[in-house]
Parts: structure tokens; C-alpha cells; sequence
């Protein structure tokens, strides 16, 4: 009897998960995978293969959860972020650098990425604080305040340097307080705040080879076939997959043959539409629309302030993932190294965002009448 009731609810809850936002994954991660699978070697594709399954078992676990415990103990997200920022600390230590950054932690086999735990600590936490103080945001001291979630971090983060990491949680945390309607006059100290900051960035903080990526995006005729490489051969592998893409395991890709570097990671984008082609782009922006719009649905029906603040900071963080991805690979930012969600190889990034979604998708299965809904939306359709 036991055995059938647990069946019976294991039934219910795999039904009771939102179909749109676990189809937009599979199919990404489908498209992740033939990436490596058109790659030299199998080794990344098992393993990719391998945090994909643990992924979804994480998505599943955390959705389990009662997210209503998360929400009514903070000291869980500030621990979250507490690991991450001493594990960026430890890097400092004994990281090990890698194209000039020292990003990564190396236990034997295992590579730990500390920036995505901090991604979700600081998500956590900007969600607990901006629920409870969603009243006092009115004053610029109180948003102020909630920057210091992403300014500790970002302060290691430069230190290592990774870029693409500062740029991140920035966005996290001033696409957060955009749309929550904090005032004008707040936004604007924000703004001139920010482009100060970027000023003396550029003038005391950044690397000389950071400096020449984002120059050689300004006048990449200066420097082809140094700072401007790898933008170069990311745009040219996007043209030569004109509409239908040059074949997945075609012999004579760009991305194949090594003249687009890290095809498998932060040129990702570029290496799957040169195989697939401008319909594969589509596809594959299309699935990230999907994804976006079932955060923004749980967003825009959260029945309480910290449901809200941390779909809102969820929907930011991804959108800000996918355009600076794709923006990068497009020669329309400058270099920085960042994953695309889902399809980029890597465990850190991947495990962390389906645990960020486990979260998300626990706040809608645990709120009255929101999966109903969604049923009766998805037989209208």
C-alpha cells in the first residue's frame, strides 16, 4: 500500500512540472551535446552527458523542496553566498590560472567554477533582502545596501580577473532593482555610480590584455590575428552557416579544426550555428524565449515578495547569461568568457542553474492553483 501511494504521488509530481520549461531544456541540452559529439574525442561528451543527468536530479530534488522553508530562513541563502565568496577567496590561494584568469579550483578530477555559487548566493540573498525591504526601497540608502551581495564578490572577481563575472552579477543586481520600480532619482545616482566605477576600472584596475579586448572590439582591424582573433573566427563560423548550417559532423568546420578556440565553452553559440545554421540559431533562441517566459510567468503570479524578487532576479540573470553569450560570439561586446546555459560544457554552470530553477519551479508547485492553470492553458493550446 505504501509502495503504491509513493507511486502514486512520484506520478503526480513528475506530472505536476512545468512541460514548456523542461522541453526548452532537453532540447538545449540535445544541442549542447551534439556539439561535443561532433568534437575529437568523447571524453567531454560523456561527461557532459553525466552533469546533465545529475542536473536534472538536482531540478528534481529542489523542486521536491518546500522553497516556503527557503523563504523563511535566510541565513541558507548567506550561506550560499558565504561558501562562494571564501571559495573565490581560496582561488586567490591555490586556483590555478587559465588563459590568463584564475577562476577555477582543481580537487584531482573535479574542477569547481566558485563565481556560479556565488550567482546563486546572490540570488538568494537580493531575493530575502528586497522582500523584506521592499518598502523602504524608496531610499537610496536601502538599495545601496543590497549592491553589497554583488560588490564582495565582484571585488574578487576583478582580482582573478574574470570579467565576464563582474559584468554578470552587476547585471543581476541593477536588472533587479530596474524592475522593481525603485525611483528615478535612484536609478539615475545608480547609472552615474556605474560609469564612474567603469572609469576607474579602465584607468587602474584592468589587466593590459583586458584592456586590448575591448580595443580590439572597438577596431578589430588593428590586431586580427591577436585580440581580435577569436571574435573574428566566432563571426565568421556564424556566416558559414548560412540557413541550414554546414552539417554536424561535417570534417571541414571552423569550429572543428581549431580555428575557433573553445567551441565547446564560450564560443559555443557560434560552433552549433555553423553546424545548424540560422534555423538551429532559432531554434535554440527560441527554446531560451521559452525558458524566459515560464520564469516570467512565476514572476508576474508569485503570490508573496520573495517568490517575486527571486524569479525577477532568475529571469536577469539568465537573460543577462544569453545576451552576453551571444552578444560576444555576434562581435557585439568584447571577449569576456561566459557559458551559454545548457548548452556550454561545464558542470559548475550547469549544476547550479538547474538547482536555480529547481527553486523556481518549487515556488510554482507550491503556490494555490498555479499548476491547475497552467493545465488548463496548456489543453487550450
Amino acid at each position: 500500500m505504501n509502495a503504491t501511494a509513493t507511486m502514486m504521488r512520484l506520478v503526480s509530481f513528475l506530472t505536476a512540472l512545468d512541460r514548456w520549461l523542461l522541453a526548452a531544456i532537453v532540447l538545449l541540452g540535445i544541442l549542447g551535446l551534439l556539439n561535443l559529439a561532433a568534437l575529437p574525442g568523447p571524453a567531454l561528451f560523456l561527461k557532459q552527458s553525466i552533469f546533465i543527468a545529475a542536473g536534472f536530479i538536482l531540478f528534481a530534488g529542489f523542486a521536491l523542496f518546500d522553497y516556503r522553508i527557503l523563504r523563511s530562513t535566510p541565513l541558507v541563502g548567506m550561506a550560499v553566498w558565504g561558501s562562494g565568496v571564501g571559495l573565490l577567496a581560496l582561488v586567490a590561494l591555490i586556483g590555478e590560472a587559465v588563459r590568463g584568469a584564475q577562476n577555477w579550483i582543481y580537487l584531482g578530477p573535479i574542477s569547481i567554477g566558485p563565481i556560479e555559487i556565488v550567482k546563486l548566493g546572490s540570488l538568494l540573498m537580493l531575493a530575502h533582502y528586497f522582500a523584506r525591504e521592499h518598502r523602504g526601497l524608496v531610499f537610496p540608502g536601502r538599495v545601496a545596501l543590497s549592491a553589497l551581495a554583488v560588490i564582495v564578490p565582484i571585488t574578487f572577481a576583478f582580482l582573478q580577473p574574470d570579467l565576464g563575472a563582474v559584468a554578470l552579477l552587476a547585471m543581476l543586481w541593477f536588472g533587479s532593482v530596474l524592475i522593481l520600480r525603485i525611483p528615478l532619482r535612484t536609478v539615475v545616482a545608480i547609472v552615474l555610480l556605474v560609469i564612474f566605477a567603469a572609469t576607474f576600472a579602465w584607468g587602474t584596475l584592468l589587466h593590459d590584455y583586458q584592456r586590448a579586448r575591448v580595443l580590439a572590439f572597438l577596431h578589430p582591424q588593428d590586431d586580427p590575428l591577436g585580440a581580435a582573433y577569436q571574435s573574428r573566427q566566432a563571426i565568421v563560423a556564424v556566416g558559414a552557416g548560412g540557413l541550414t548550417g554546414r552539417g554536424i559532423f561535417a570534417e571541414d568546420l571552423i569550429s572543428r579544426l581549431s580555428f575557433l578556440p573553445e567551441s565547446s565553452t564560450d564560443f559555443a553559440f557560434s560552433a552549433i550555428v555553423e553546424r545548424t545554421g540560422f534555423f538551429g540559431a532559432l531554434l535554440m533562441l527560441s527554446a531560451f524565449a521559452v525558458i524566459l517566459w515560464r520564469i516570467g510567468r512565476v514572476a508576474i503570479r508569485a503570490t508573496n515578495n520573495f517568490s517575486c524578487a527571486y524569479a525577477i532576479g532568475l529571469l536577469v540573470l539568465l537573460a543577462s547569461e544569453i545576451s552576453l553569450h551571444v552578444g560576444m560570439n555576434l562581435g557585439m561586446i568584447p571577449v569576456s568568457g561566459l557559458p551559454l546555459p545548457f548548452v556550454s560544457y561545464g558542470g559548475s554552470h550547469l549544476l547550479t542553474t538547474f538547482a536555480a530553477l529547481g527553486i523556481l519551479e518549487s515556488i510554482r508547485l507550491h503556490q494555490p492553483g498555479f499548476v491547475r492553470s497552467d493545465r488548463d492553458a496548456s489543453a487550450e493550446l
